[in-house]
């Protein structure tokens, strides 16, 4: 959802530097190297490495058949 939500701001962004002549197009991926250098930096910072980060993700806990609301999961 995040991917997406950050392609439709972006797009929107793009769309605007491109109609009113910008230079949003230059300014876009500076902020985007900076953000992947800040997180990079944390996770490093916190002694970590960005893929131990993603893989600490909790699973969500899904409804629905088996799941922790179904009576019948125990049978």
């Amino acid at each position: 959802m995040a991917v997406l939500i950050t392609f439709l701001v972006l797009a929107i962004l793009i769309g605007f530097a491109v109609t009113l002549a910008v230079g949003w197009i230059v300014v876009i991926p500076a902020v985007l190297a900076l953000a992947v250098l800040v997180w990079l930096g944390t996770a490093f910072a916190m002694g970590r490495a960005p893929s131990e980060m993603v893989r600490r993700t909790h699973k969500p806990e899904l409804l629905g058949p088996g799941g922790p609301d179904d009576p019948d999961a125990a049978r």
